[in-house]
């Protein structure tokens, strides 16, 4: 199937300065997928490509096999929504979602049809008369995207358009977003530097670091196989431990601690012996054992309890610190200055090459 979206060899400067570097995506049809980064890492400069609110300074965007590189935004079949909804304030709600389309010319008849339909798909019947002023920021949101979905576009461009609210809203809609994407069958492409966010609505995710994009795939093969330390680090919590390759074969890798001990993890990637490079086992991964007998030994430093879940932090020697996020009858019986013995799955961990960052 051609994509829905194909960026290739797309690069983008400013000046002495390089936002982007020979970036490559392709993004299915129908799919949801985010560029999630840290401020900076060129995540929107790529979304405003791909809009045509920015240039590229060498390479081609594509949509559905159409190359729109020289088209302007407004000829595109894209529609974007910003951080803030943006609404105009001298037009209805109503008026607002209707406005692209009135611009194309569409009958009245059709134009109203068209608004209520959009409307009922983010669940504002009845506000079509509403003053935008009047509006909880959560609803300007929905008129925003009821707004960019109105005309019909291939493909929807979100620029982070959840952070301005607050947790509990934004957590809403981000179910909402992700249920919408899923009844209408469109392509949305979101920007968002919230890992949750990512996580919790996305078919596909491509990280992106200074300019690149140095992972994509499904939440969980990102979450579960990172291709770096940088990945690993940036998605959810993780602990990464120094150390160096002892042994490797296909299916694992023999890792010395800088404690001494040997542990087994797997590799995304070959690595020889004698390699320096960093383990990385996430918290809920870990298991604790009060004694000294079997795993790593260390000692219980410090319990937070987070409600849900109980994070202990173990001392590995004088330095490392290795944190395990434990259900709360796990935790139960350990105190500050325990003896335990830490260990995890032989798939709990991996072992990221210090170069792959």
């Amino acid at each position: 199937m051609i994509p829905a979206v194909e960026i290739s060899g797309v690069r983008k400067s400013f000046g002495d300065f390089t936002a982007l570097h020979e970036i490559d995506l392709a993004i299915a049809q129908q799919s949801f997928v985010s560029l999630l980064g840290a401020s900076g890492c060129g995540k929107t400069t790529l979304l405003r490509i791909v809009a045509g609110f920015e240039s590229a300074s060498s390479g081609t965007v594509r949509i559905a096999g159409e190359d729109i590189t020289g088209v302007p935004p407004h000829a595109r079949p894209t529609n974007i929504v910003f951080q803030r909804g943006a609404l105009f304030p001298h037009m209805s709600v109503r008026e607002n979602v209707g406005y692209s389309l009135k611009l194309r010319k569409w009958p009245k008849q059709k134009i109203d049809a068209q608004v209520d339909r959009m409307l009922a798909l983010v669940r504002l019947e009845g506000f079509g008369d509403r003053d935008p002023a009047k509006l909880s920021g959560g609803q300007v949101q929905r008129v925003a995207l009821a707004r960019a979905l109105a005309s019909e576009p291939r493909v929807l461009l979100l620029d982070e358009p959840l952070s301005a609210l607050d947790l509990k809203l934004r957590q809403q809609m981000q179910l909402e977003l992700r249920g919408l994407q899923r009844s209408l069958g469109a392509t949305f492409v979101f920007v968002t530097h919230d890992q949750t966010e990512a996580l919790v609505m996305s078919d596909r995710i491509a990280i992106m670091n200074a300019g690149r994009i140095v992972q994509f795939g499904t939440p969980q093969e990102i979450y579960t196989r990172p291709s770096s330390i940088f990945v690993s680090d940036f998605i959810g919590q993780t602990n990464l431990l120094p150390g160096e390759v002892v042994a490797a074969d296909a299916a694992s890798v023999q890792f010395r601690l800088r404690t001494g001990d040997v542990v087994k993890a797997g590799a995304p990637m070959p690595l020889a012996a004698g390699t320096k490079a960093v383990l990385s086992v996430r918290p809920e991964n870990i298991r604790l054992a009060k004694g000294a007998d079997g795993g790593l030994r260390g000692t219980v430093r410090e319990s937070v309890y987070l409600g849900s879940s109980v994070r202990v932090a173990v001392g590995l020697d004088d330095a490392a610190l290795i944190w395990a996020e434990l259900r709360e009858n796990e935790a139960a019986g350990l105190a500050i200055g325990d003896a335990v013995a830490v260990s995890w799955p032989d798939n709990g961990a991996l072992v990221l090459g210090e170069g792959s960052t």
